[in-house]
């Protein structure tokens, strides 16, 4: 007899700091697969503004035809055997809102806001305890890391507090050993041991509303990508990075409708900003305007034309980001 679908959060408990799972009050647990699992986590990030269809098959499909929003659809029905997700209204986001207080990352949050030198330790060792693992380092995760920026400064506080304890009190801390070894490659700074030196990967910046996973995933063997998708998160983005990119591709249009010019903005704001920054221009519909032209205005070191569609030829991306790191 299959389980029917829950209506209401009562006892639900979500969890999304480690692989996506959801908890019953009869104590059964549930871990969700991969894009259930994506799409939960997605929607618990947003909050109450949630996710429109176009953004999630973005973020989630974006290797699918614009038109093709049956994946989102199909995900949603699956992650509604396990959690009360209510339909949208007509043309309204996809919103997931269950207590704060069932809810891992949002429990992260609101404990880390407010530690201070008197927080109890049993409250601060609780809250490494909410870790089963790095969800920005999930297998077969398809969400951008940035996408956790807000929760992963919250670990990061939480691991200052933990450092400003004394030894002794630090090691009655039942889950920091725990913890360290969920982030193993960054604890031995944390415990005070040298890091170990690494080399350190060439950064790319993608922005690009249609395909940004699809290039990310073409270089994400040789790269670390960080994809944008619209003016909005380029402005957060704005807000909270140093622009330390080795190169970025920049796709001229970030609007459906292709009839805006929001990738010339980021170019500009790019070159004010950090104007040692190679750039490539990326588009399917170019201007009206010599390739030189573009160039010298732009301020940008080539311009790419490339596909939106899910056939489109993928242009041989690690020659140009080479190209663009070294100089070419």
């Amino acid at each position: 007899m299959s389980q029917q679908r829950p209506t209401q959060w009562a006892g639900i408990r979500v969890e999304i700091l480690g692989t996506p799972r959801v908890q019953y009050p009869d104590g059964r647990v549930r871990d969700l697969p991969p894009l259930p699992g994506d799409l939960m986590a997605a929607l618990v990030l947003a909050g109450p503004e949630g996710r429109s269809s176009d953004w999630l098959r973005r973020e989630l499909w974006s290797h699918l035809p614009l038109e093709d929003n049956n994946p989102v659809a199909q995900t949603v029905m699956r992650l509604r055997q396990w959690v009360p997700l209510p339909k949208p209204h007509a043309g309204g986001n996809y919103v997931l809102s269950p207590p704060p207080d069932q809810v891992d990352a949002l429990m992260l949050r609101e404990g880390v806001a407010v530690l201070g030198p008197d927080t109890p330790r049993n409250r601060v060792d609780a809250l490494l305890g909410l870790w089963r693992g790095s969800p920005w380092e999930r297998s077969k995760s398809r969400l951008r890391p940035a996408l956790w920026a807000d929760v992963r400064g919250a670990r990061d506080r939480l691991v200052r507090h933990v450092q400003a304890l004394a030894p002794q009190q630090r090691a009655e801390l039942a889950h920091w050993n725990r913890f360290c070894e969920v982030f193993s490659a960054e604890a031995e700074a944390w415990r005070g041991a040298p890091a170990r030196e690494t080399p350190r990967r060439k950064r790319v910046l993608i922005v690009d509303d249609m395909i940004g996973g699809r290039l990310a995933s073409a270089l994400g063997g040789l790269y670390e990508c960080e994809v944008v998708t619209s003016l909005e998160e380029w402005g957060a983005l704005l807000q909270r990075d140093e622009l330390d990119y080795d190169c970025a591709l920049v796709d001229r249009h970030l609007h459906e409708n292709m009839l805006d010019e929001s990738g010339e903005i980021v170019l500009d704001q790019l070159r004010k900003r950090n104007p040692q920054i190679p750039t490539a221009l990326m588009s399917a519909g170019l201007p009206f305007e010599d390739l030189d032209s573009v160039k010298q205005r732009l301020g940008v070191r080539t311009v790419i034309p490339k596909h939106n569609d899910k056939d489109g030829a993928m242009v041989p991306l690690t020659v140009v980001v080479q190209k663009l790191i070294d100089g070419r």
